[in-house]
């Protein structure tokens, strides 16, 4: 098996990747890592050095607003399904894109979270193995088959090549690391084991090559289409934070992750300011000598005892508390304004004075963002649709092929004055019938889901609607 070792940029980018998911996944996952939160006196090795640190940690608070910003921004795309036309050959793939019943639009979720996490992730065409020896696609297994997209997060694209051939630039190799867990019914026991899914172009072919991890050998498929034809591209459609092409993009969420991060050892430090501070410390003053004192109070002194205590003749006793420092504080809330500011508005309570427009206006940085992350993995969704149509139908369809993520991120229902201008411009011949459809569904008119054909359909079903003076 070869040495596959992850690309440089790959290397880079992974502590940031690692830092977002880490986040997201919440407190209890931030906690398992102590580089998060260093320890205040490193170099003290002691058990009860040890022991002070891990109640210290204990203590710290993780407030999730990384996460939090996640579902907003999900829910904020999400909130309208999406612009979805497939044609006959590959409608199952509403349903069941990948084979284990994701359908594309929760595929399409897992993409987008992605993106927002890493900035990056990929789908990939794939058809069942062949059943023929040297691995080409039979009309048999076209027929009985289905080409199926699978999705691949940032951590499992380790390693990609990008060439320029005839002027353009191709992708010419891609490895992707799985993780494959085969359950014996036997035993009742699994096995887990990786292996590395490589996609060449070889002599303008795609092959695919898959390496089981200790193995030297690999098992090789030439994947062709219906018409038995291979690919001359690899059928593997990256997205990105900020374009589709093959590098990486940087998380959308990671700045806010750094700082929130920075706002969990704030957060500690206040924590253990105020467990120490909140404790009082009794101090004593008193004539009698050590010795005495033991014999006299053989108990010792206890705060809040209905005992009384001999100090002596001339003793006294004080309980001194320490205030609470505020630099710790200010630190904290310093924090919470930095990460509202990077993005975590999208969470906050609005006020109810505050206009729509004055929202959309201080979201429209976190809406831009947002936008082209929608945008992106629509492209490469509706890309990897149709590799999914060169296997199962042949040519593809590109004009009858539409998924489109929502991006109308607020609300924007049409005025009965905007539909009826509509209705106005149709009628006047400056726009088609189905523009004044597609303005109704971006309006909040119509569902999103309710095509063109779909209203026909109805219309045609139903009666002609009568005048009201008709009997």
């Amino acid at each position: 098996m070869p040495n596959f070792i992850p690309r440089a940029e790959y290397a880079q980018a992974l502590a940031g990747w690692q830092l977002v998911k880490r986040c997201v996944a919440g407190a209890r996952e931030v906690r398992k890592h102590d580089e998060y939160l260093p320890m205040p006196d490193p170099e003290n090795k002691t058990p009860e050095n040890q022991a002070r640190y891990k109640q210290y940690k204990k203590r710290a608070m993780f407030l999730n607003v990384t996460g939090r910003t996640r579902t907003g921004l999900m829910g904020a795309v999400f909130r309208k399904t999406a612009e979805l036309t497939l044609p006959a050959g590959i409608e199952y793939l509403k349903e069941n894109a990948s084979g284990d019943g994701t359908s594309l639009e929760q595929l399409s979720k897992e993409s987008v979270g992605e993106c927002l996490d890493t900035g990056r992730g990929g789908f990939l065409v794939d058809f069942p193995p062949a059943e023929s020896e040297d691995g080409v696609s039979s009309m048999a297994d076209l027929a009985t088959k289905r080409a199926l997209i699978h999705f691949y997060d940032s951590l499992a694209i380790i390693d990609w090549e990008e060439q320029v051939i005839d002027g353009v630039k191709r992708l010419v190799y891609v490895n992707l690391q799985e993780c494959v867990t085969e359950f014996d019914p036997v035993e009742l026991a699994r096995e887990k084991y990786v292996q590395n899914r490589v996609l060449l172009l070889v002599d303008g072919k795609y092959v695919q090559r898959v390496y089981r991890e200790g193995f030297d050998d690999y098992d090789e498929a030439l994947p062709t289409d219906k018409a038995g034809q291979p690919f001359d591209h690899i059928p593997f459609s990256f997205f990105g934070a900020q374009n589709n092409d093959a590098s990486i993009d940087k998380s959308p969420l990671e700045d806010l992750a750094d700082v929130n991060i920075l706002h969990y050892g704030n957060s500690a430090t206040v924590e253990e300011s105020g467990f120490i501070s909140s404790q009082p410390t009794l101090f004593i003053t008193t004539d009698i000598d050590p010795d005495s004192f033991i014999k006299l109070n053989p108990n010792g002194m206890h705060i809040g005892s209905t005992r009384g205590y001999n100090l002596g003749k001339t003793g006294s006793a004080e309980l001194v508390q320490a205030t609470e420092s505020q630099l710790a504080r200010t630190l904290l809330k310093d924090k919470e304004e930095q990460m509202l500011m990077i993005g975590a508005r999208i969470v906050q309570q609005g006020g109810g004075a505050e206009t729509a427009e004055a929202v959309r206006i201080r979201y429209s940085s976190d809406n831009s963002v947002l936008g082209t992350i929608a945008g992106n993995v629509s492209e490469a969704l509706k890309r990897a649709i149709l590799d999914a149509e060169r296997f199962m139908i042949g040519e593809p369809d590109e004009k009858g092929t539409v998924f489109w993520l929502n991006q109308s991120f607020f609300d924007e229902t049409m005025t009965a004055q905007d539909i009826l201008a509509q209705v106005q411009l149709w009628q006047q011949g400056f726009i088609a019938k189905s523009d004044v459809r597609t303005n109704l569904r971006q309006g909040g008119v119509l569902e999103a889901d309710r095509t063109d054909d779909k209203i026909d359909e109805e219309l045609a079903s139903e009666s002609p609607v009568g005048g009201i003076n008709e009997q």
